[in-house]
């Protein structure tokens, strides 16, 4: 197994946003993101598999994680903006991506501003299109004034863990990645207690930003490779859905998958079945791990 190479930061859209790199620089690079609450080291369990073969880098989107929180910008066109930067700042050349719920919307949009910058991209459970017939179930229209009362601080990371294992939506999380939400979604306080690295606003802000996303004007004519890998449950989109059709309409290099049974947290939930799909999407998309870019390019 590849052990984490470094815990590093760019500067995009006036932010710090942190990221975890893994794997070898000179390989085809993989940036994952993750979905409202979360931070990048939900990613570990599929990065660590991915390193041999590429170079993959996992952010924290802003105002989660140790990027910055700075108060503004909570809506999933910044998030989009904030790729782009980031992926120029770095001077990646067509990273792949790989984004769950509002990573792949961030990933969908950052395609639409800036075409041709990224490589292909892999959405997990991002709902498109205009219809956001999801806000309309009362647990939904309820969960940014749910997750405001969310406890942010607990007496220790033991406690944290223990409360959170009881709860229906951890409860089927892979125990490794379980584990990881609680070691990097949470820093440390000197009292000893630990606190929630996503402040409940934050997380508050983008669910009903989520509820109001539009994605269709970002749709129109959106070039590149895209799978879109569907939780089983219900409410979840369908090959049927309107927003899916109108993807595949405007995008017709788009593949859809719906995983035989998961959740909205399926790469928690069933990560060797999402590492699978991503390790073969990549090299149907040129991706091939045994050849290095420079390889191809020639010395820089």
């Amino acid at each position: 197994m590849v052990a984490l190479s470094a815990s590093k930061y760019v500067n995009a859209s006036g932010v710090r946003l942190h990221f975890l790199e893994w794997g070898n620089p000179t390989r085809t690079t993989v940036l994952m993101l993750h979905g409202i609450g979360l931070c990048a080291q939900v990613w570990n369990w599929t990065a660590k598999r991915l390193a041999p073969n590429y170079h993959v880098l996992a952010f924290d989107l802003r105002g989660h994680g140790d990027s910055d929180d700075p108060g503004h910008g909570y809506d999933f066109e910044q998030l989009g903006r904030d790729l782009v930067e980031a992926t120029m700042a770095l001077g990646l050349e067509r990273p792949h991506v790989v984004g769950h719920s509002a990573g792949g919307s961030a990933a969908i949009i950052a395609n639409a501003l800036s075409p041709g910058l990224l490589g292909s991209t892999m959405v997990i459970d991002s709902r498109v299109g205009g219809s956001r017939a999801l806000s309309s179930r009362p647990d939904m229209r309820d969960r940014p004034t749910r997750t405001r009362r969310k406890r942010s601080i607990w007496d220790s990371r033991d406690a944290m863990f223990q409360a959170y294992s009881g709860r229906r939506v951890f409860k089927t999380w892979e125990k490794e990645i379980f584990a990881d939400y609680i070691a990097g979604c949470a820093r440390d306080l000197p009292s000893g207690q630990v606190e929630l690295k996503c402040p409940p606003e934050v997380e508050a802000v983008f669910y009903e930003q989520r509820a109001a996303l539009n994605t269709s004007p970002y749709v129109k004519g959106l070039s590149g490779a895209y799978l879109f890998l569907l939780g089983n449950y219900p409410g979840a989109q369908t090959l049927d859905d309107p927003g899916i059709q109108e993807f595949l309409r405007e995008a017709p290099n788009t593949q859809v998958k719906v995983a035989a049974q998961g959740s909205h947290f399926l790469p928690m939930e069933q990560p060797q079945l999402v590492l699978d799909e991503i390790e073969g999407f990549l090299l149907q998309n040129g991706a091939d791990p045994t050849i290095r870019p420079s390889d191809i390019n020639g010395p820089a």
